[in-house]
């Protein structure tokens, strides 16, 4: 084979060896379509294998949604424009609420998409949050700046004992949303989860309880004030008082992959 031949076949190979890695990073690395973050029918239209962890695509005024749909005996998961505080809570499967962030912790938000059961997606996801911010997590218990839930009218008819033979269920009739069979703990953190602080439960009620509330179709808890939150606890003759308590928080901290 002469010289020119050998040339020609030579760079015939270098191209199908690159045309094999543009094939393969089209077929592996899809481009991130931002519509696949933005409801649960688009979620589902994106391929599996997915693990996306990046600075969002979306402005500051966007919602920050979380979205789930079933897959493979796990979920697809998309998160639009979520702050440090929930992407570390949804990797680290912890409440907001008691996700501490220390001085200097990012402040711009990231989108997530995961298309792979989410169970097997958390270590990976945690080593990306460490490579990408610098920044890991671990529980300790520490003093904290918390919400104490009270009673202040122990005869309210919004919360009344639960019958033994009830079972736990939520129900939407009328204007109202009733919980029932549900305990104080299970009413705190919900809370914790929107309100983003520890809530100490003070009230030394420990049975189960029936909850009523007043609720608007299509009210979004995520977008609840303060004030909305006192006035349905305090529907129910509970109150939140700021105190300081040591609990359980999940201290997110500069730190190396061990």
């Amino acid at each position: 084979m002469n010289q020119t031949a050998k040339v020609v076949l030579l760079s015939v190979a270098l191209l199908l060896v690159v045309a094999a890695g543009v094939a393969v990073k089209m077929i592996w690395f899809p481009t991130i379509k931002d519509i696949w973050f933005q409801n649960a029918r688009q979620l589902r239209l994106a391929p599996g294998g997915l693990i996306v962890l990046r600075p969002t695509h979306f402005p500051r005024a966007t919602t920050n949604d979380l979205i789930y749909v079933p897959y493979q005996r796990g979920n697809k998961l998309a998160g639009r424009n979520v702050t440090f505080q929930q992407l570390i809570s949804i990797i680290y499967q912890y409440n907001p609420g008691r996700v501490y962030l220390p001085p200097g912790a990012p402040g711009n938000n990231f989108d997530i998409l995961v298309t792979v059961p989410l169970y097997t997606a958390r270590e990976r996801l945690k080593k990306m949050i460490l490579s990408k911010t610098g920044y890991t997590a671990s529980v300790e218990t520490r003093d904290a700046d918390v919400l104490a839930l009270k009673v202040e009218n122990p005869n309210s008819p919004n919360m009344t004992p639960s019958a033994a033979n009830e079972r736990q269920d939520s129900n939407f009739k009328n204007g109202k949303l009733y919980l029932t069979h549900m305990k104080l703990q299970d009413i705190t953190g919900g809370l914790e989860n929107f309100m983003k602080t520890p809530v100490v439960d003070e009230t030394g009620m420990s049975n189960y309880y029936d909850f009523t509330l007043d609720w608007k179709p299509g009210m979004n808890p995520n977008q609840l004030s303060r004030d909305d939150f006192d006035r349905i606890i305090g529907g129910w003759g509970l109150k939140l008082e700021p105190d300081t308590s040591s609990v359980e928080m999940l201290v997110v901290k500069k730190g190396t992959w061990l």
